[in-house]
């Protein structure tokens, strides 16, 4: 008996350690990061004369991103690990004109498995442009929606549903005449009937100033739409449910004009760039390319947080600056906001100063420099303190990776860069 009962305690014990053992397996532990600390992995050059000028990742996918080289007008896809990357497929699209340039991209969620590319197709002869929807898999064009004029830059809404294109009629850049600008726009297209029903819902006319020019446009999982207008240096808000549009169905935010001043010393207008909308749709990131600062903005309220925040401040010193004039200076271009371990983080791709550099800001009014890495295969020769010869403008950022893409335009590369936990 007592035998007996030595080996049913013996085993009670064995099973109780195998069950307390596979509790404390079974337990995940998350490594809590204190910083970013972005780091460069590697540049590809994506050929002579290519122009790379914008990078997205894609959507549902954790090791495909893909690029436009808008002089060339081509696509091509990246295929990424943590490690490195290389270029895959490639897609030589006929933009249908001559004169015409791709000039922006953005990737859908997948829709029916399949995902979709829409590239904004601008046109330099003073005609409307237009969006073709290319599916990733094959380069194949589904279909093509008129909008307005120059479109440059572009957004899918979270679930797919509509895109919203901001349509500049760049009057710096395009050979028109006055008399036959029209004007900037933001085109609205519905998607819900599937890609290849793709229609026009509106193109809204951005009038309320002869300098209006919408050039970039980012969504939020709610509907929230932002819309930066560069010129007069403010922030359209609309959700897109109220499409189409009417007056007073939106609000415009006025930006202050600080980060330098003029020879005559008033401040430089921040001329709005790069957006992007927190994964939580509460706040958005502006990055202002002419006087080189950011800010955070309150959704879908339009309050701003703090000052604009100099970035050239943070530059090392001896680092590439553009001194060609108090313009541009670093010029911030295209941005993202990623969460980890608890903190928010803004990423920006610094044309001027061939980089990539993160903040923290977990408080939206104070940010705080994280790091910043060079972008570009030369990146150690280029031309000193003026204008860069890599011209970082592109920027493409997981979520949740800790992968991300700069695209320099004037370079042709393709540069990778991680984020600390993408490396562990």
């Amino acid at each position: 008996m007592n035998r007996i009962l030595k080996i049913i305690s013996s085993t009670i014990m064995t099973f109780g350690l195998v069950f307390f053992v596979g509790c404390e397996d079974d337990e995940v532990v998350e490594t809590v990061y204190d910083s970013f600390d972005i780091q460069n992995v590697m540049s590809l050059t994506a050929g002579e004369d290519a122009n790379a000028e914008i990078v997205r990742t894609v959507p549902g996918t954790d090791d495909k991103a893909v690029f436009v080289s808008s002089a060339i007008g081509r696509l091509t896809v990246i295929d990424y690990t943590t490690s490195s990357f290389a270029f895959g497929s490639t897609y030589d699209l006929d933009p249908g004109s001559a004169t015409a340039e791709m000039t922006s991209i953005d990737v859908s969620i997948p829709i029916g498995g399949e995902s979709y590319v829409a590239v904004c197709v601008a046109e330099t002869d003073c005609a409307k442009g237009k969006i073709m929807f290319v599916k990733l898999s094959d380069g194949s064009i589904v279909s093509e929606v008129e909008v307005g004029y120059n479109p440059d830059g572009t957004a899918f809404t979270k679930d797919g549903s509509y895109l919203v294109v901001a349509c500049e009629d760049d009057r710096e850049d395009r050979p028109c005449k006055p008399e036959d600008r029209h004007g900037g726009s933001v085109s609205i297209i519905d998607l819900t009937g599937g890609v290849a029903n793709a229609s026009l819902v509106q193109d809204f006319a951005v009038d309320w100033d002869t300098d209006s020019e919408p050039e970039h446009a980012e969504t939020s999982a709610d509907g929230t739409v932002i819309v930066s207008i560069q010129e007069t240096s403010q922030i359209m808000i609309f959700n897109v449910s109220d499409a189409p549009l009417t007056e007073g169905e939106y609000t415009v935010v006025d930006l202050p004009d600080d980060g330098g001043t003029t020879d005559d010393g008033a401040g430089v207008e921040c001329e709005p760039d790069g957006l992007f909308i927190s994964p939580d749709g509460s706040l958005a990131l502006i990055s202002s390319e002419r006087n080189g600062t950011f800010q955070l903005m309150a959704l879908p309220s339009g309050t701003l947080y703090g000052n604009p925040y100099v970035v050239e401040n943070d530059l090392p010193s001896g680092w590439q600056r553009d001194d060609r004039s108090y313009k541009k200076r670093t010029e911030p271009e295209e941005c993202s906001l990623v969460e980890k371990s608890g903190k928010l983080y803004a990423v920006f791709a610094l044309q001027e100063s061939h980089a990539v550099i993160v903040y923290d800001v977990t408080d939206p009014a104070n940010p705080v420099f994280d790091s910043m890495a060079p972008a570009g295969i030369d990146y150690e020769n280029d031309n000193g303190m003026e204008k860069s010869a890599i011209g970082s403008e592109g920027l493409g950022m997981h979520q949740t990776n800790g992968v991300a893409f700069s695209a320099n335009e004037r370079e042709g590369s393709i540069s990778m860069f991680t984020a600390a936990w993408a490396r562990e």
